[in-house]
């Protein structure tokens, strides 16, 4: 074992519950949902794409588990209305957007600023409509901001597969209706937001 270097270059036994370098918090959450993917079995060093699609599918499928246990701890929101939206992307494909505003919110009368919002699962797991990114999205428009969430294509999982640029397109087709129908939804200002592969994207 190096001391010196990080997580797994360190300690090949590592992992993520018991990284000093993690949030307990964090770590905590996970250890009570079981592990990051309880049951799935990591894939070889060299796997191949079918083996890197089946793996995408069982960690989404462990990661769902929890769904249930994080809508029954959802906030009710009485102060957020929500609706999609679905427009057409550069490839013509439909992509469904999820917006979150203020209940009194009036498009004619006081725009508000807003945040296009692209879900984390690097860019090959997890939904827009995963309990998670609801809340997120729903704590941020009772703050008093439009949020769109963008139901982007996976590299793999129940939204894939559909290899890169297909997620990136998607995005950015949905940055660029929100620019085009600020008047309509009332917007005044216009932020991009993510994390981990949302991030990146």
């Amino acid at each position: 074992m190096n001391k010196y270097l990080p997580g797994r270059l360190g300690n090949p036994a590592a992992s993520l519950l018991d990284d000093p370098r993690g949030d307990p918090r964090i770590q905590a959450a996970l250890e009570l949902a079981g592990g990051l993917a309880d049951g799935v079995p990591p894939v070889g060093v060299n796997p191949t794409y079918e083996e890197c699609l089946a793996y995408c599918e069982a960690f989404e499928a462990a990661g769902a588990a929890t769904h249930p246990m994080q809508l029954e701890l959802m906030p009710a929101f009485t102060g957020v209305s929500t609706r999609t939206e679905v427009i057409k992307g550069v490839d013509d494909n439909d992509i469904t957007l999820y917006i979150h505003q203020p209940v009194d919110h009036d498009p004619g009368v006081s725009p508000l600023p807003c945040i296009v919002h692209t879900h984390g699962g690097g860019m090959v797991v997890m939904s827009a409509q995963d309990p998670v990114f609801v809340r997120l999205r729903s704590s941020l428009a009772e703050t008093g901001i439009v949020v769109v969430g963008v139901e982007f294509r996976n590299g793999g999982g129940k939204l894939g597969p559909h290899p890169f640029p297909a997620g990136l397109n998607d995005c950015a087709s949905a940055a660029q209706w929100v620019y085009a129908n600020k008047a309509t939804l009332g917007i005044s200002t216009i932020a991009m937001a993510g994390e981990s592969g949302g991030g990146n994207l």
